[in-house]
Formats: structure tokens, sequence, C-alpha cells
């Protein structure tokens, strides 16, 4: 196995976080196990104004790059796509669609001709434009959490003509759903404070907040055991006990029960002292400093925490335990994405390297949702060798 990294939604830099409750308040339920009685609610998380004002705005002209593509190609894929001779004619004989010096054509579509694709002909061109990272939107598209725009949307404050776009241009992905024409939208906003709005309602980031239910009555000795990883890890325990001996029990929120440097990441983004490393943090240097008591920036090097796996987790099969690391394999064998098993369908993740990703709890299906567009992909998952008398 070799680890890369796949960096998320490339718009902007951020360090705090607001979270938001959908005025959805269903609560959900984790199978039972050996973690105990855990139940959780969906949160939002999204940035704050002061960090976006530094930024600059997406251009609003919308563009479809490809590279290495000739214009006989372009035409022919054009034409698969249903376009008719005179919009394809426009669109490759545009003069500003001319290759540049590094073999890159750029079309300028309108919206009508976004508009214009059939559903499963839209699947077709975001997976052509997904290719390049000169197409970021679509190389690195925003989730929306089981295509449900309006939950993702719910309580923003965005036009109604804005929010029927990205129902129209919601397209489906692998196992998610995606929206990556952020330019298309933008040249709707009649202020620059009003794109920034915008932008902002586009970081959301759907995470859960769980709770593990306990009282005396619960397997006190057999959550201690899971909870600190076969004791482990046992700074947390005082809190479960004590929450454990309040009457009629507690609801305990999961984030008391991780180790001290993802329990202090949790639900929020890059600080500035994690930055001082040079290299933003991503999942792998998230997944592989889980149980660590400080965090080693030694692992935002991709080889050698390839080598930390190799060296010290070993391959696992069901049933999986606290802290295991779920990797996401590509056909090629390499993981580009890791992730922390917690409980049932419950992980810790930081999802991509880019500074706008936060660390959050979520359901592993969401991740699959994210992740899934890898054609073929599969799920190893690995153990830490624990060092005799640790």
């Amino acid at each position: 196995m070799r680890i890369g990294c796949r960096a998320l939604l490339p718009i902007l830099a951020l360090f705090t976080v607001t979270a938001a409750r959908a005025d959805d308040t269903t609560v959900f339920h984790c199978q039972p196990g050996p973690w105990g009685r855990i139940d959780y609610s969906y949160i939002y998380l999204s940035a704050p104004e002061s960090i976006l004002d530094d930024y600059p705005l997406p251009s609003p002209i919308n563009r479809w790059c490809f590279v290495d593509r000739s214009q006989d190609w372009l035409r022919n894929f054009l034409a698969n796509l249903g376009y008719d001779a005179a919009t394809v004619t426009r669109l490759v004989n545009d003069p500003r669609s001319s290759p540049d010096e590094e073999n890159v054509v750029t079309l300028y579509p309108s919206e009508e001709d976004v508009l214009a694709l059939s559903e499963s002909n839209r699947e077709t061109l975001t997976l052509e434009l997904a290719k390049y990272i000169e197409n970021p939107y679509y190389h690195d598209p925003i989730c929306i959490p089981d295509g449900d725009v309006t939950a993702w949307l719910r309580g923003i404050d965005l036009p109604a003509n804005v929010i029927d776009l990205i129902h129209r241009l919601t397209y489906k992905n692998g196992e998610g759903y995606f929206f990556s024409d952020i330019r298309l939208i933008l040249k709707y906003a009649t202020s620059d404070n009003q794109a920034r709005q915008w932008i902002k309602a586009l970081t959301r980031v759907r995470a859960v907040m769980a709770n593990l239910r306990v009282d005396q009555t619960d397997d006190l000795a057999g959550l201690r055991r899971y909870w600190s990883a076969n004791f482990h890890r046992s700074d947390s325990l005082p809190m479960l006990d004590a929450a454990a001996e309040l009457p009629g029990g507690s609801q305990l929120d999961l984030t008391h029960l991780l180790p001290p440097l993802p329990r202090r990441l949790a639900y929020s983004y890059i600080s500035p002292d994690i930055e001082r490393s040079g290299q933003t943090p991503n999942c792998h240097w998230t997944s592989l400093n889980f149980f660590n008591y400080t965090r080693q920036n030694i692992l935002l090097d991709l080889k050698l925490a390839t080598s930390q796996v190799l060296e010290n987790y070993t391959a696992v099969s069901p049933p999986y335990t606290f802290g295991d690391v779920f990797f996401f394999l590509n056909e090629d064998g390499n993981a580009y994405h890791s992730c922390v098993f917690l409980a049932d369908n419950l992980v810790f993740t930081k999802n991509g390297e880019n500074e706008i990703m936060p660390w959050i709890v979520c359901r592993l299906e969401d991740i699959k949702q994210l992740y899934g567009r890898e054609p073929n992909y599969k799920i190893q998952v690995y153990r830490r060798k624990w060092p005799e008398g640790e």
C-alpha cells in the first residue's frame, strides 16, 4: 500500500468554525456493540465571514478546460453530449479557446449550454472535467450529503433562482452527489458581500454530534476497555466513570472519549500553530496521529506515513474496534483517503488537506459518498501495534 491524499474544495483557508443545526432534529441510534449506547444528530459547519473576506472570489465566467485534446476530439465529445452543430462550432471556434502553451483548451459555455445537458450527459461531462486540475471545482467538487440540497442549505439565505440552479446542476458521481458550477451562480450576486455570503453557504459540511448514554446498568468494565483501546489510552476514563455515577446516568459527548489530540481538533479548522509546519495536515496525518499525545508532523510526508503504517500497523478484518484506520484504496492499491473508526458507523476524519476542511465526526456512509468517486475502490483496515508496556 502506498499513501496519497486528495485535497478538496480549493477555495479558501479557514481557521474557525460556526456550527448550525439543521431544522431536522431527528436523532439516530447506532447499532448496539461494545461501544455502548450511542445516538447522534446532524450538524452543519460553515466558515465565518471574517476569514472569507481575506480571499479573492472565483471568477463568474464559466469555463471548461481540457488538456491534450484535439479540436476533432472536442467536437465529437460535445456532439455526444447532445449539442447541435451550431453550438459545437460556437464553443470550439471561440477565439479564446485556442490551445495555450501547455496545450490546455478552454471552452466558455453559457448558462443555457450548461442547463441544456441531460442528467446522464452531465455526469459524462463532469467525469471528463474532473480529470484535470485546471477545473478545480470539478476535480474537487462540493459534496451534497445524500443529494439533499434542501437539507444541506436549510436556514441559508439564498435567492430562489440560485437554489433552483443548485438543484438542477447537482449531479451523481460514484456513490455521492456533487455540485461544481460555483462560477455560474456567482454571476447573480449583486455585490461582493453577497457573493461572499454565497461562498460561505457552499462551505457547509455535514457532521454528527454524538452522545454516549451511560449509567450503572451498562457494562462499565467493557466500556472502559473499549474506549481506552484496551487500556492503552486511559486518560478519558475518569470522564466516563463520572458520567456513569450521576443519578440516572448521563449523556456524554463522544468527543470527551477521544484521545487528547483529536479531542482538541474535533469540529475545528486549521489553527496558526498547526500551519507553522509549512504543510496543511491531511487525512493520513489525522489518522496516524490519532493516539499520539503530541502531533508528529513527520507524517505529512507521504512516504514516511506509508512506512509508519507498514511498520506499526497490521491489517485486520471485522469486528473493528476504537482507533482502527480505514484506508480507501484505488485500483492501483494506493491509499487516497483514511479515517479513524470510532463506533458502529461513526468515524473521525479530516476530508482533504485543504484548510477549508474541518476535523469532524461523521458517518462512514458520508465518507463513502465523498470518496466513492474512484472506480472499483476498496477499503482496507489497519490496527495499531502497541509497543510492549505502552
